[in-house]
């Protein structure tokens, strides 16, 4: 629909295609529509960005691979109100010193890695582990995850190929948490140590 409403070449060189498309379909009010269809969809994704992301810094805080101060809940809210706090500190310090497309670069190294790694799981599973229960098996198994994994191939191959430097410094960046992971594991007590919380207490 983009294509026929607005040439390839002018699309090219214009930063907001759905707008354009929106205000040229219904007018004025389109690219308002547009916006508000915009805002309702980064609010919805940075809620779930805050409900998930800080509970990562939690989990890793409990499993003493990070500061243990992570790891307080909030005593009347129920929250990790320090992992939230943190996870907004990063937000600011993101936005600061990069732009918008630099930033959605980053995340496509940063998360989609780890989406494609988590499809394959389900093949791995299937295969290592075919007695587990599984109340929910993956519609149009293996196909949808297949699909799956071969867009994330192409979605990360494409911005390797387009953009080598950054890529390079992404998965630099994203590869430096493997030998903070080893340092911080080296320093987590064992199970059965003192201050395990997961030894048996009786």
């Amino acid at each position: 629909m983009y294509l026929r409403v607005i040439p390839l070449e002018q699309m090219a060189g214009a930063p907001l295609v759905a707008a354009d498309v929106a205000a040229a379909l219904i007018g004025p009010l389109g690219t308002t529509l547009v916006a508000a269809a915009v805002m309702v969809s980064t609010f919805g994704t940075l809620n779930g960005s805050m409900m998930t992301g800080p509970r990562v810094f939690y989990a890793m805080a409990e499993d003493r691979l990070f500061f243990r101060r992570l790891a307080q809940v909030h005593p009347r809210h129920g929250t990790p109100s320090a992992s939230i706090v943190l996870g907004a500190a990063l937000g600011i310090v993101f936005v600061s010193v990069r732009s918008f497309a630099e930033l959605a670069g980053q995340f496509v190294i940063g998360i989609w890695p780890f989406y494609a790694l988590s499809v394959a799981a389900v093949f791995v599973l299937r295969r290592t582990r075919p007695d587990l229960p599984r109340p929910y098996r993956t519609f149009g198994y293996p196909w949808v995850p297949l699909l799956f994994l071969a867009a994330s191939v192409f979605l990360l191959g494409n911005y390797a190929l387009s953009q080598p430097r950054e890529f390079v410094v992404d998965c630099a960046i994203v590869l430096s948490g493997v030998p903070v992971y080893w340092l911080w594991s080296r320093r987590a007590p064992k199970p059965g140590e003192v201050g395990d919380n997961t030894a048996d207490s009786g």
